[in-house]
């Protein structure tokens, strides 16, 4: 046992996990565990938990974990509440790729990713032409593994990512293939009902041009252009994309004209208001955990008798911020939203690795605010693998 080769299993296996994550929940789950079982028989422990609790993200990772902890003081359900965050453990890939990654085997992990989102769009493009049937995807909204809101991020981060390989690829053939697979991927966006992943991916392109045009305002032109290009070409072709924002502009002025929250804006418009009173009575620490959604509920009983339908509706907040703050408070809120900005300030020499911090942090910020995302598996999962490899790729740069 001691004579096989851990560090070579643990990159092969991260390929693996690479290709899995947008496919399958057991398949994240197994190959989770089985990552961490390998890393610990890889050894050295001392020696990588000494280079973890140097790293600044890693530290503000921790501290925020432990801040929940914490908060099952003040949570009067604290056996849900630890259920709630034992569900962090599927981001302990970030720990391993960042001790244990090697430098060949970087870019494999990223194209292993590419391709699972390539089965993926596959698989739904056969579901809305008719071929097969898959899981919960519908013609109207083909999202085969995943809740559309999660899957329309997975794709608006893809996309942004083609679309910079795109922009640097020298070879022609790669080129173009990148250029097709774009072309679909997009395709697929717009025809899901995830206008949260939407709208990412068209704040992303400016993200995208400003960090790979040195001209900034070219940036903006060129980002401003396609911005407009693919929502009209989106809007005009994508039946679900059309009838999804048509359906926002109606809801909102049912909310103005009618006082209406049975909807999807309306009642993200209502947990703004509900979670106003939240905040204003725990500013400092919050309810808890689990907490919010019952003082939540509660105040929908007893001031909004309008809002009765968002007891069905509302499991969380629909606000990834306002879901924090109300959990934890403005420490739970700063510590947060450091995670974010440490990995915003992950030193970085290479651009293409530079790029792709920029381009997913700002979609899953951007996501943050529709939706709550930082909890469920497929984002935990992606957020430990895209920071663990802008961790092991600032570990390998700094060996050199």
């Amino acid at each position: 046992m001691k004579q096989l080769d851990y560090t070579k299993y643990i990159n092969i296996l991260s390929i693996v996990y690479a290709f899995i994550l947008p496919l399958s929940r057991a398949g994240i789950s197994f190959l989770t565990l089985l990552l961490i079982v390998t890393w610990i028989l890889e050894g050295n422990l001392k020696a990588k938990v000494t280079m973890l609790l140097q790293n600044n993200v890693v530290k503000t990772i921790i501290v925020f974990w432990l801040f929940s902890l914490v908060s099952l003081v003040w949570s009067e359900y604290t056996y849900e509440a630890c259920v709630y965050i034992k569900k962090y453990w599927y981001m302990a890939p970030i720990f391993i790729l960042f001790t244990s990654l090697k430098k060949e085997y970087m870019e494999k992990i990223i194209s292993a990713f590419i391709l699972g989102m390539f089965v993926s769009e596959v698989i739904a493009y056969g579901v809305f032409f008719e071929f097969w049937s898959f899981k919960h995807a519908t013609v109207a909204n083909p999202s085969p593994f995943m809740h559309h809101i999660e899957y329309s991020v997975f794709l608006a981060f893809t996309g942004l990512l083609l679309l910079g390989r795109i922009l640097n690829e020298k070879k022609l053939r790669y080129k173009i293939m990148y250029m097709i697979f774009f072309t679909t991927l997009s395709g697929n966006l717009f025809l899901t009902a995830g206008r949260t992943g939407q709208l990412a991916f068209v704040l992303g392109l400016f993200t995208l041009g400003f960090v790979h045009f040195k001209n900034k305002f070219k940036a903006f032109v060129v980002s401003l252009f396609l911005a407009i290009f693919i929502i009209a070409i989106a809007f005009n072709v994508s039946t679900t994309f059309h009838d999804r924002v048509m359906m926002g502009k109606s809801n909102l002025l049912d909310v103005v004209e009618k006082q209406e929250y049975c909807t999807s804006w309306g009642g993200r418009i209502g947990s703004c208001i509900i979670s106003k009173e939240i905040i204003g009575a725990n500013p400092l620490l919050g309810t808890g955990i689990i907490d919010n959604m019952k003082v939540f509920h509660s105040i929908i009983d007893n001031k909004y008798p309008e809002m009765k339908c968002m007891h069905t509706l509302f499991m969380h907040t629909h606000n990834q911020f306002i879901e924090v703050l109300t959990q934890m408070g403005l420490v739970g809120l700063m510590l947060f939203i450091a995670i974010f900005y440490r990995a915003a300030r992950i030193p970085l020499c290479e651009a293409r690795y530079r790029n792709m911090k920029y381009i997913y942090l700002t979609v899953i910020l951007i996501s943050f605010i529709p939706e709550v995302l930082f909890h469920r598996q497929f984002s935990m999962a992606l957020f430990a693998l895209i920071i663990g490899l802008l961790l092991a790729k600032y570990r390998i740069e700094n060996e050199i």
